[in-house]
């Protein structure tokens, strides 16, 4: 019966969420995105650098071409993926404030976790429908962009054999570093109850961190100790784990492109960002658990 009941709440938050038409813009945005990645950052970039002789050829080619355009396309999406998704969990939450379904679902006898964690699957499940869209729309966009540089089509060039597990690893990687954004997204929505909040703050932490990370790789120590303990440098250590080698890729995610040797292992990303994921789901259920009820702030 409980698991019944579990499966009705989410396709009524499913429900919630599709019903509305902010999901569908942001996946209109990510599909954009895809397009750009592709031939603008990609296959444009290359005609212009080969026109010119330029020393850009390998780097935009890898950025189009199968199967590097893997790692470019996750790169991309991780990065603008998560700002996203950022914004459609802000929206979501926040709008069950404004809409006053919190107090009365509370009221009513769900518990204020059951609640949190359904709320979080119903856009866990959105985003990543939306995202896996997304990426299925950028590979048959490299395939025709292979095919019309006149490059062979083909996920096993020479020296490189990307096999079916190794092409879904690393999927998994970039939505895992997805993960953390999402949740910091969530959390900040909760506390402020607004979708303001929630939007502003998962922006201004992206563009912020990118520079802080930026800088700090500049400087001597202790800045690089420091930058090691960054949610931006950790999910970079796990992204670099996508890479077909070693050349650099056009990404149109803002930093540099994730080099392996550059950055702590790939476990250790993977543990750091475990970490930031466990405080900001700490944070959320605390806030909310504690929160009084009884007068409920409408969202902003």
């Amino acid at each position: 019966m409980k698991t019944r009941l579990t499966r009705a709440l989410v396709a009524v938050e499913l429900l919630k969420v599709r019903k509305r038409w902010l999901p569908y813009v942001l996946l209109a945005v990510m599909l954009l995105g895809a397009a750009i990645q592709i031939w603008l950052a990609g296959y444009s970039a290359w005609r212009q650098a080969r026109s010119q002789a330029g020393e850009d050829i390998a780097s935009a080619l890898r950025s189009f071409v199968l199967p590097y355009s893997l790692p470019a396309l996750l790169d991309s999406g991780q990065y603008w993926g998560s700002l996203l998704i950022g914004i459609l969990t802000a929206s979501a939450v926040a709008t069950e404030y404004s809409w006053g379904t919190v107090r009365q679902a509370i009221l009513r006898g769900q518990s204020r976790s059951d609640y949190l964690i359904l709320k979080m699957i119903g856009v866990v499940i959105v985003g990543t429908i939306a995202l896996l869209v997304t990426l299925g729309f950028g590979l048959l966009l490299s395939i025709w962009a292979t095919s019309v540089a006149g490059e062979p089509v083909t996920f096993h060039p020479a020296g490189v054999n990307l096999s079916a597990y190794e092409a879904v690893l690393m999927i998994l990687r970039a939505g895992y570093c997805i993960l953390p954004y999402f949740l910091l997204a969530f959390a900040l929505t909760v506390i402020g109850r607004s979708t303001a909040l929630g939007v502003a703050g998962i922006l201004l932490y992206m563009i912020m961190e990118s520079i802080l990370v930026a800088i700090l790789g500049g400087l001597p120590e202790p800045a690089h100790t420091i930058r090691a303990f960054t949610l931006g440098h950790n999910v970079s250590a796990v992204l670099a784990a996508n890479n077909l080698g070693s050349a650099q890729f056009n990404s149109m995610a803002f930093r540099d492109t994730p080099i392996a040797r550059e950055l702590p292992s790939a476990w250790a990303g993977a543990m750091a960002i475990a970490v930031y994921c466990v405080i900001f789901v700490s944070v959320t259920f605390y806030v909310f658990q504690k929160r009084d009820m009884t007068a409920q702030a409408g969202a902003s």
